[in-house]
């Protein structure tokens, strides 16, 4: 039998892992996928992508200005290892596959070396929803299933 002390430190040490802030605050880049659960802009739609995302300069249009993005990044960098410079403000369904732009469910800070990956995905799906080789819900689906919380 374990004596209730040896117990309780256990069960603190498990607990103060736990909730250490190390794996609260933890970048998502650390961890390789998104915190967060992606969103879509709602006037993306399969019958919409010819007007919208496969549309040349489509994601200059839609995308944030700079003020708002750099607001985003230093407030999601707060307490993380490094500077907001050592992260992209990255859209986890990306605006060139019809992900919100603005919305807190699509934007995490994810560190460059997993960005240039992610980057390349991206292109691709968008190669194919555009080449009707791929619907965007299909596109939508791999992308959350790589990079997408767990």
């Amino acid at each position: 039998m374990i004596p209730p002390t040896a117990r309780c430190t256990v069960y603190l040490r498990w607990l103060s892992a736990l909730l250490s802030p190390a794996l609260i605050l933890a970048p998502a880049a650390a961890q390789g996928r998104a915190p967060v659960p992606g969103e879509v802009d709602a006037h993306v739609t399969q019958a919409t992508i010819h007007s919208t995302i496969c549309e040349h300069g489509y994601t200059a249009k839609v995308r944030p200005p700079r003020h708002f993005t750099d607001a985003t990044k230093r407030r999601l960098a707060n307490g993380l290892h490094g500077s907001p410079q050592d992260y992209e403000l990255d859209h986890l369904i990306p605006l060139g596959l019809g992900g919100h732009a603005t919305s807190a469910n699509n934007l995490w800070l994810q560190a460059w070396p997993e960005a240039a990956s992610k980057d390349r995905d991206e292109l691709r799906l968008h190669r194919e929803v555009c080449a009707g080789r791929m619907t965007l819900e299909q596109a939508h689906h791999e992308m959350l299933a790589k990079w997408g919380p767990r």
